[in-house]
C-alpha cells in the first residue's frame, strides 16, 4: 500500500520495553489495518527478533527523548507527524477519513499542533467554531505527548535536545514563547486509544484491552495496578483539571529539587 506523503506516525520506545512492540502491533493491525501512514519506531536499540510488528522504519539512537524524536522527524520526510508512546494501544477501529479530516484542519489553520484528545480542558472554541478548541501559549500542558498531529518544522524548532518527554510537557509548555501557529484540539473526534502502561505497571484498562483481544501479558514483568494505584491516577487527573498551573509549578519544583 502506498504511504501518504504528508503525515507519518512516530512511536517512541526503548529496547527495555520491547515486549510492548508486539502488543502494540497486534492491536494496531486489528484496529487500523488499512493505515496509509508510515509508522516509524524510535528506540535506543533494535534487533529483529522475528516478532510481528507494524513498523515501516526504525530509527535507532541511544540518546535523550528529544534527540530521538528529532531524528525520527527528520527520517519521516513528511510535513506532519503524529507522536505516540509504545503503550498507546488502539482500542477501537480507526477510519483513515477521520485522520484525513484532522490533517486538513492542520493545514487549513497552519497549526503547530492539533491534539485528538481534549486533555486538559481547552480554553474555549477556536474562532467561535464549536468543533475545535484551543490552548493558550505558555499555559500548563499547552504541549503534550498525547496523540495529535504536529507541524514537523515547529516540533523540530521547539524541542530542546536535553529534554525528556516530561520536560517537553512540563517545562516546554511554560516556556513556550510567542508563536504565530495555534495549538488546537479536535472536539468532534476522539482518537480511540488507551494508555496501557504507566510507571512499569499495566493500567486496568490496558490489561482488560489485552484480555479482550486474546493477548497474553506477563504480569511477573509488569504487574497490574492496584485499585489504590488507579485511585491516585484519577485523583491526579482531577487535580490537573481543577488547577493545572498550580500542579505543573509544583511538579517542576519537585523535579528541580530532585536534580540538585
Amino acid at each position: 500500500m502506498k504511504k501518504d506523503d504528508e503525515l507519518s506516525i512516530i512511536i517512541y520506545s526503548c529496547w527495555k520495553n520491547r515486549d510492548m512492540w508486539e502488543i502494540f502491533s497486534i492491536l494496531f493491525h486489528k484496529y487500523w489495518e488499512n493505515c496509509v501512514y508510515k509508522v516509524i519506531l524510535a528506540t535506543d536499540e533494535y534487533h529483529d527478533e522475528g516478532r510481528f510488528n507494524v513498523f515501516d522504519d526504525v530509527v535507532v539512537l541511544d540518546s535523550t527523548w528529544a534527540k530521538m524524536i528529532k531524528a525520527a522527524v527528520k527520517k519521516s520526510g513528511t510535513k506532519y507527524v503524529m507522536l505516540w508512546m509504545d503503550d498507546y494501544l488502539l482500542c477501537d477501529y480507526v477510519d483513515n477519513s477521520d485522520i484525513k479530516k484532522q490533517l486538513e484542519r492542520a493545514k487549513k489553520y497552519n497549526v503547530a499542533n492539533i491534539r485528538l484528545v481534549e486533555s486538559p480542558k481547552c480554553k474555549g472554541h477556536y474562532k467561535n467554531q464549536k468543533n475545535i478548541g484551543y490552548y493558550r501559549l505558555g499555559e500548563p500542558y499547552s504541549l503534550v505527548t498525547q496523540v495529535g498531529i504536529w507541524d514537523t518544522a515547529f516540533l523540530d524548532k521547539v524541542l530542546i535536545e536535553k529534554w525528556s518527554a516530561w520536560d517537553f510537557e512540563r517545562i516546554g509548555s511554560m516556556q513556550l514563547g510567542c508563536i504565530e501557529q495555534p495549538l488546537l484540539v479536535s472536539l468532534d473526534y476522539v482518537f480511540p486509544y488507551e494508555e496501557g502502561v504507566r510507571k512499569g505497571k499495566w493500567m486496568v484498562a490496558g490489561e482488560k484491552l489485552c484480555r479482550r483481544n486474546g493477548i497474553k501479558i506477563d504480569i511477573s514483568k509488569r504487574p497490574i495496578m492496584s485499585n489504590f494505584d488507579m485511585a491516585v491516577i484519577y485523583f491526579q487527573g482531577a487535580l490537573l483539571d481543577w488547577c493545572p498551573k498550580l500542579i505543573l509549578k509544583t511538579q517542576n519544583f519537585i523535579n528541580n529539587v530532585r536534580r540538585r
